[in-house]
């Protein structure tokens, strides 16, 4: 298991796509920084961490050893890191669709997939993990929480980053399963919640992702909705 730690850097997902760039790199290496200057969440938002608190790391993803579609790789880290959460430390998780790991209707971890092509084939995917590990306060507009908050505990950064690799490397081996899990951690499944599509304020109920990862709704005047990011904003 090769993971390199760093004090400092930009961004994790950054730093690693730099070493690949420069080096061949083995599957599920790994670059965890006790502090980011520039973490990213999706579509270029910013991640807020308090330096030496959380998990912040991102490791390779060889596609050869997977074979799987940019949204199989979403589905199989996800669920990894909910079932992981719940076998390992007793936590009961929920993705919240497309990337956000929610316990107690707070957000507990991030995660960021950029993808590396060669020609049309997908050969490569940088996956970056943000997880709220030890930090006890944070501002009330990220609606977040961290392990320490739920459990009361103080947890070892180190160990915490090796049991998931390792739990995932294990992984490996189930990947059909994990990704067929994918629904039933789906947060607010078969909920009617309030959202903004398009820019305008509907009514729908959670009924699945599609294998494009849209997410699928169904209106409560039977409109039946495909809606990826960038087109919708939860309420919840």
């Amino acid at each position: 298991m090769n993971i390199v730690k760093l004090y400092a850097t930009t961004s994790t997902n950054d730093e690693l796509r730099s070493r690949f760039r420069e080096s061949e790199l083995t599957h599920l290496t790994t670059v965890v920084a006790y502090k980011q200057s520039a973490g990213k969440g999706q579509h270029g938002a910013k991640w807020h961490s308090e330096p030496g608190k959380n998990l912040t790391f991102s490791f390779l993803l060889d596609n050869s050893k997977v074979c799987l579609t940019p949204f199989q790789i979403n589905k199989w880290i996800t669920v990894s890191l909910v079932s992981w959460l719940k076998n390992h430390l007793g936590i009961k998780a929920e993705i919240k669709w497309p990337n956000d790991i929610l316990a107690v209707n707070h957000k507990l971890a991030g995660i960021l997939i950029e993808t590396v092509y060669s020609g049309s084939s997908l050969t490569h995917a940088i996956v970056g993990i943000g997880l709220n590990v030890n930090q006890d306060e944070f501002p009330d507009s990220l609606k977040a929480i961290s392990l320490k908050l739920i459990t009361g505990k103080q947890f070892n950064l180190d160990e915490l980053l090796f049991s998931f690799i390792q739990y995932l490397n294990v992984s490996n081996y189930e990947i059909k399963e994990f990704i067929n899990d994918y629904n039933s951690h789906l947060y607010k499944l078969g909920r009617t919640l309030n959202f903004k599509y398009l820019d305008k304020p509907i009514t729908a109920t959670i009924i699945g992702v599609t294998e494009n990862g849209l997410l699928e709704l169904m209106t409560t005047d039977s409109q039946y909705l495909t809606a990826d990011l960038k087109e919708l904003k939860w309420f919840y």
